[in-house]
């Protein structure tokens, strides 16, 4: 892509969004980095010749077709006020439960907008990426970076951006994956590359057997009276998975503001009353 590309917001996301781009078969030809998070800016402007840093989020502004912005939700207001966007200028925005017609007041006189939910995994092209509205300049410039899915509404994006929640959960089964093992006498080392390579194989099942229902895929892992069979009923019976479903819901509130980080789902109150 000929077009400038500038990126307001230097964290995490934005560092593996720049590395996906850079690390592709064709990459932009010019990225500017806002100064914001100086030693990471500069570590990218060191590792890819087309990645500059500039002098403030104006200059990224000033001289970029197409704006990203990569700063966190609570200070996504006091970072862009009192900055001046173009008319022409495409803004893309990765800013977690903060809505279009938020950003409408913040980027004047911007009008082309898109918001964006890219994963830690797009720095290695993998994982999905969720963009809504559909644009085909946009999704020309990630396609290669993940599994791209464009979605019509926002309500949709905000959805899918529910689930996302669950990564560090995820990695908190594994860890007590791993503690177990170390319980009953394992080497921690050999408890995490076995705890590690097992659920990689198991993340690989769905799209290398072509299975598009995870049902299915459960009830194939699940040798009647065997182990997984056992384990899958007694969690079932647990509430397990209707608990992950409330955290879900939860989330989702707070993405539509109608709920904050203090809320709680009370699951453990309410098994108690029940």
């Amino acid at each position: 892509m000929s077009k400038n590309i500038g990126i307001i917001g230097t964290g995490a996301i934005a560092e593996a969004v720049v590395i996906g781009l850079c690390s592709q078969a064709d990459p932009p030809k010019n990225i500017l980095l806002s100064p914001r998070n100086q030693q990471r800016a500069e570590q990218l402007a060191e590792r890819f010749s087309n990645v500059e840093i500039a002098r403030d989020n104006q200059e990224v502004i000033q001289v970029s077709d197409i704006v990203f912005l990569g700063v966190r939700p609570q200070v996504v207001e006091e970072v862009l006020n009192g900055l001046r966007f173009n008319a022409d200028q495409q803004v893309v925005s990765f800013v977690a439960g903060c809505s279009i017609k938020q950003l409408e007041g913040l980027v004047e006189p911007a009008t082309q907008f898109v918001r964006m939910i890219p994963l830690p995994a797009i720095a290695r092209h993998e994982g999905p990426i969720i963009m809504s509205p559909p644009s085909q300049e946009i999704a020309e410039l990630f396609e290669k970076l993940g599994s791209l899915v464009q979605v019509e509404h926002e309500h949709q994006l905000e959805t899918f951006c529910a689930v996302t929640g669950l990564m560090a959960p995820y990695f908190g089964l594994l860890d007590q994956c791993v503690n177990w093992l170390s319980a009953q006498g394992i080497d921690e080392s050999k408890a995490f590359d076995f705890v590690g390579a097992l659920f990689e194989a198991l993340g690989r099942t769905p799209r290398d057997t072509n299975e598009k229902d995870f049902g299915n895929v459960a009830k194939e892992h699940a040798t009647p009276q065997g182990f997984n069979e056992h384990a899958l009923r007694e969690l079932t019976n647990l509430g397990w998975y209707g608990d992950v479903s409330d955290v879900l819901d939860l989330l989702n509130r707070r993405l539509e503001g109608k709920a904050g980080f203090e809320d709680e789902v009370r699951l453990a109150q309410v098994k108690k009353e029940d």
